[in-house]
């Protein structure tokens, strides 16, 4: 089943500085990027966590306000942006995923196993940054398992929720969201099997 990929990713507000060379001296507007980065980069880590914690989507920014995702509530919500890149979906079986098996594990709500094959031809810039990051911290999380066993890696596997968009079997566009996502393998680059938590549907992306 060939499906649109999106991962949230932060977006980098040029417009928010006055990149002027009369104002900036060598070295000044990078510290100031960096500096709104870390302002502002817990959104678009609560826009991945698990809203199953009763969080409901709110969560404390980093200027101390509480916001609720979903809301225009701060004027740093259009910060997150999200990428995309297309893909076919596999069952654990191997056969092509399809609306119906989709259906099927919405109702049931229970986790899966997903192999994804990535079209990289489509793949935007920002989403392979985020593939990469969620690799690199994947392969840093099981670089420990001799150490420390199974159950704890399993802890701290990071996470991802990934949405998602297809065309149902009346050729409408629909949205789902594949929640708590964690990587089982991606020894090939265009081709992972992930763990899947739950799907959920959504309105839109």
């Amino acid at each position: 089943m060939e499906v649109t990929l999106y991962l949230p990713y932060y977006d980098y507000n040029d417009d928010a500085f006055n990149a002027s060379e009369d104002y900036y001296s060598d070295g000044e507007y990078a510290n100031a990027i960096a500096d709104d980065y870390n302002k502002n980069k817990d959104i678009v880590y609560n826009s991945m966590v698990d809203f199953k914690e009763g969080r409901g989507g709110v969560f404390s920014g980093a200027d101390g306000q509480t916001y609720k995702l979903g809301q225009k509530t701060s004027q740093n919500e259009d910060k997150v942006a999200y990428s995309s890149c297309k893909a076919t979906l596999y069952d654990e079986e191997g056969e092509d995923d399809t609306v119906d098996g989709l259906i099927t594990k919405f109702a049931k709500q229970e986790s899966f196993i997903e192999m994804v094959e990535f079209d990289l031809d489509s793949v935007e810039e920002e989403f392979e940054s985020e593939m990469n990051m969620w690799s690199r911290e994947h392969t840093k999380i099981n670089s420990y398992l001799g150490k420390v066993g199974e159950a704890w890696v399993a802890s701290k596997e990071p996470k991802r929720n990934i949405k998602m968009h297809l065309k149902n079997n009346a050729g409408e566009d629909t949205y789902a969201l594949l929640e708590n996502c964690k990587i089982m393998d991606n020894s090939e680059r265009d081709n992972w099997i992930i763990y899947v938590e739950r799907i959920s549907l959504i309105d839109k992306i």
